[in-house]
């Protein structure tokens, strides 16, 4: 009997152990799938790096028909890239007079619907909006400001609003060149458009020195610092070295404490104006540093 008693507590005890090394063992095999998991895993895009291939450009014009509106994203990279957009309006303009007060809009009256729409770019397309108003308007100087409502590229969430630009509209004269004509960054940087051009930067570490040129309303402009995530500097005013000038020098030295920059992917500048409300417009990105993951 007491051999009986001894032979079932063994097995019992042998069948215990085999239960709890399974245990380990599935674990340990759960904690590689997922070490190896993670590996396999691609980091996602950075939303500065892919918003810098694609360019936003468009005019605003007055003619006999009236004022259209014409503006475009392209996709300049050689894979496709998704737009993504909080409901089927994919666009907004919004026309202001001399004091501010609002004229037109697109999205008034019309209806929307409320659902996440996507607009795939293969490399080289565009996403266009045309629109032409012919209601009467008094005559003087009218603000367009146009932009794509985009929330999302390559599903990473977009915080800023690259893809919006204002325009001087005359009604009731002619429009000068440099309204009503598309810009033409060929005399500048094509990076940069008609606000900066003739940019340069070096540095590494958290220092870096940009200089350039600018053609700025007052004189002044703004820029931000980030990696696409964290913020280092935040709307800071630049003033152009002589505001007098069509195109006016400046030169930056910024620094960024290098215990807080990123370990991967990018630190940019934002570079930028205000519109009369304080919105950026004109916003350019400037590729400081990239990091090795």
């Amino acid at each position: 009997m007491k051999k009986q008693f001894f032979l079932t507590i063994s097995l019992l005890l042998i069948f215990l152990v085999a239960c709890s090394n399974s245990e380990d063992n599935s674990e340990g095999e759960e904690e590689m799938d997922n070490e190896n998991g993670s590996t396999e895993e691609t980091n996602p895009e950075n939303i500065v790096s892919l918003v810098e291939q694609l360019t936003f450009d468009g005019q605003a014009q007055s003619g006999e028909e009236g004022i259209s509106f014409d503006f475009f994203i392209t996709n300049d990279s050689e894979k496709p890239i998704t737009l993504g957009f909080s409901s089927s309006q994919k666009y907004e303009i919004v026309l202001e007079n001399e004091a501010g007060e609002v004229v037109y809009k697109y999205s008034e009256g019309q209806m929307f619907a409320q659902q996440l729409t996507t607009e795939e770019l293969e490399p080289g397309g565009q996403l266009a909006a045309s629109e032409t108003i012919d209601q009467e308007l008094p005559p003087g100087e009218y603000e367009a400001k146009m932009s794509f409502l985009v929330r999302t590229v390559n599903d990473q969430p977009l915080e800023t609003k690259p893809f919006e630009m204002t325009k001087t509209v005359t009604v009731g004269g002619e429009n000068t060149e440099e309204e009503s004509a598309p810009a033409d960054v060929s005399s500048s940087d094509p990076q940069y458009g008609d606000v900066f051009r003739e940019m340069t930067m070096s540095g590494e570490d958290g220092k870096y020195s940009v200089a350039g040129e600018a053609n700025v309303n007052n004189g002044e402009f703004f820029y931000t610092i980030d990696d696409g995530h964290n913020i280092f500097v935040e709307d800071k005013a630049v003033k152009v070295d002589d505001p007098e000038k069509e195109w006016s020098p400046f030169s930056l030295e910024i620094e960024v404490d290098p215990a807080e920059l990123p370990e991967s992917g990018a630190l940019v500048m934002t570079i930028y104006e205000k519109d009369k409300n304080g919105q950026p417009i004109h916003m350019n990105y400037v590729p400081l540093e990239n990091f090795d993951a």
